[in-house]
């Protein structure tokens, strides 16, 4: 993908709308950050594909750093398709994607800037309560991708999830695990248990975002290598039971 194929300014303002309209709608409002979105590093002397900037309270998003993610998994070969479900790799772990239509690399771009945009919007929301980390934020992201996205109703998506947790075995048992590795493990195992576990109906959600949301303040730094181990091997236990 060229940086001229897609109008990327028109993706990433309308995930960052589309994002904060679904977080007032759960009931989290905060003043809401503004956006910014920079050509390259050369005009923003920052590094990766984003940051939120706490001062200003404002989201930065690098067009050109956006670009060379989305071009790694537009050409990813290690794709898995289930049922109306693909994956892309985000985060070190599998990304859960609805085929919406035919157009695999505009579907692979918005879902790509969504979890960017929301996982920068995370730490705005986090700053709000007085606890922002990556391993928080990378909490929120998939939280709020995943509900925003109403992937609860697909059936397939918890065989991805399930696929998972093996590698997020890998990530728990690392000396110096990625923070963004082990908050997106957290979130996955703990959606895992209360979506298909717990949840019966899957027509609706079962668990409270925003309450979820709000207790990640309770978690210090100490205590994000041991929730997400101690999630991860509960959650297979619960399989084996309900199995």
């Amino acid at each position: 993908m060229s940086e001229n194929e897609y109008d990327l300014d028109i993706f990433i303002k309308n995930s960052f709308e589309e994002s904060i309209e679904y977080l007032n709608k759960i009931g989290i409002k905060i003043e809401w950050p503004k956006l910014r979105v920079f050509e390259s590093t050369e005009v923003f002397r920052g590094f990766g594909v984003g940051e939120y900037d706490g001062q200003a309270n404002e989201v930065h998003i690098i067009k050109s750093e956006l670009v060379k993610k989305i071009n790694e998994r537009v050409n990813d070969q290690n794709k898995i398709f289930i049922g109306n479900l693909f994956t892309i790799a985000h985060n070190d772990i599998l990304w859960p994607v609805y085929k919406n239509d035919n157009d695999m690399e505009k579907i692979i771009i918005k879902a790509y800037i969504d979890s960017i945009v929301t996982h920068e919007i995370g730490h705005a929301v986090l700053r709000s309560i007085g606890s922002n980390n990556e391993w928080k934020a990378s909490v929120f992201e998939f939280l709020v991708y995943f509900y925003k996205n109403e992937l609860y109703k697909y059936p397939e998506v918890y065989e991805i999830m399930e696929r998972n947790m093996k590698i997020c075995e890998k990530f728990i048992q690392d000396k110096y695990p990625s923070p963004y590795s082990l908050g997106s493990c957290f979130a996955n195992d703990f959606i895992y248990v209360y979506e298909n576990v717990l949840n019966k109906d899957k027509k609706s959600p079962n668990l409270n975002i925003k309450d979820a949301i709000e207790k990640l303040k309770y978690f210090s730094k100490d205590d994000e290598i041991d929730a997400t181990k101690m999630i991860n091997t509960l959650t297979k236990i619960l399989i084996l039971l309900y199995k």
